[in-house]
């Protein structure tokens, strides 16, 4: 978004809020909203299940509406902030777990509360307002203001997400991340199990090795991370062993090649429902380690570029000596660590504890408890 683009949408907003605070909050109104995607997933639809279960006869609303670099569809994108713009005034809950414009732009009403559930889980990469190089205008100036609480997935987590949503710390909570309740619910993961195969049946009976990296830059400028060599891998890999790929959701597909791979993943797939007949996960810096974790199943690093990643954006903790896995900087050493079984997994009951200490399949109902 450029400074014209903010300045001209942020005034449009405050001035609608403005007018949409003479309207009365609906006490039963909540919302949950996303720029991400076009569809409920993660913790919102952990939080929207567990909400209806308790209180039905409440009024949902869900925007889901992804955010669009053309023109066109940032001038469709304004509609639909305008309507979010009117339920923000008029809602007594109003749950996101990105960025939202109309959060950001002006302080909401005393009445309504405003939590955010970030989609990633843990501190792993630095991000928002916190990152080593800060966003550029005008992010930096409205990006992660007003929300009066932040949801965090243990105690560790809690420092990370209050500078970089600029919110207090005694309000960021570590409930835990919602989605985590899958791992922790035994029919579910069945479930999923199932509807996987279904979806890709060459995965049931082998060894599922499944490479999901995420992604390199930011906004316009997303792009993959140095790529495995599938084809080598492939190679390098017993019959009983398929390999798959999952790109980023975020990341424009067409960029990324999947010549080598067994089985292409639909990059829109619950990548925890994935996780259900994952034997091997290969990855970087994805925030889905953390969940992975769970599973207390293998998981190799490949991180050629730690040393540019370490001075932007940064992380959290000490990647080389606190991240549990096996990393290595090129397929071969994946094929090496995967081929050898080189797979330490004593370091995940404290990484667990430490990074999802509120991982217990109750964090959807903690939140209800709290907010509803």
């Amino acid at each position: 978004m450029s400074r014209l683009e903010y300045r001209l949408a942020s005034a449009l907003l405050r001035i609608l809020g403005r007018i949409f605070a003479f309207l009365p909050i609906r006490a039963d109104r909540v919302v949950l909203a996303t720029a991400r995607v076009s569809r409920l997933e993660g913790n919102l639809a952990y939080l929207y299940r567990a909400m209806r279960r308790r209180y039905p006869e409440r009024d949902y609303v869900l925007l889901l509406e992804p955010y669009s670099y053309r023109l066109t569809g940032k001038l469709a994108y304004l509609g639909r902030l305008i309507r979010g713009t009117y339920h923000l005034q008029t809602a007594r809950l109003f749950v996101v777990d990105n960025a939202y414009l109309p959060v950001h732009v002006a302080p909401h009403r005393q009445g309504t509360t405003v939590v955010q559930v970030w989609h990633a889980v843990g501190a792993l990469k630095r991000f928002g307002l916190d990152t080593v190089r800060p966003p550029a205008e005008p992010e930096r100036s409205f990006l992660h203001r007003h929300y009066d609480y932040v949801i965090a997935a243990a105690d560790a987590s809690r420092a990370p997400y209050a500078a970089a949503f600029r919110t207090p710390l005694e309000r960021v909570l570590p409930l835990g991340p919602p989605r985590s309740d899958f791992f922790l619910d035994s029919a579910a993961v069945a479930e999923a199990r199932m509807r996987v195969l279904d979806a890709y049946p060459s995965l049931a009976g082998r060894r599922v090795v499944l490479y999901a990296p995420t992604f390199r830059g930011r906004g316009k400028g997303k792009r993959p991370g140095p790529l495995l060599d599938a084809s080598r891998l492939r190679a390098g890999l017993s019959d009983d062993h398929v390999l798959a790929i999952k790109t980023h959701p975020n990341l424009d597909s067409s960029k990324v090649s999947t010549t080598g791979y067994d089985v292409v993943i639909d990059p829109s797939f619950e990548i925890n429902e994935l996780f259900s007949v994952v034997d091997v996960l290969i990855t970087d810096y994805s925030s889905s380690i953390f969940e992975y974790a769970l599973l207390r199943r293998p998981l190799v690093l490949l991180v050629p570029d730690l040393d540019a990643y370490e001075r932007d954006p940064g992380f959290y903790l000490d990647f080389r000596t606190e991240m549990i896995g096996t990393q290595v900087v090129d397929t071969e050493g994946v094929i090496a660590a995967i081929r050898d079984e080189r797979f330490d997994l004593s370091a995940y009951e404290p990484f667990i504890e430490r990074h999802m200490g509120a991982a217990d399949g109750r964090a959807s109902e903690r939140f209800v408890d709290r907010f509803l």
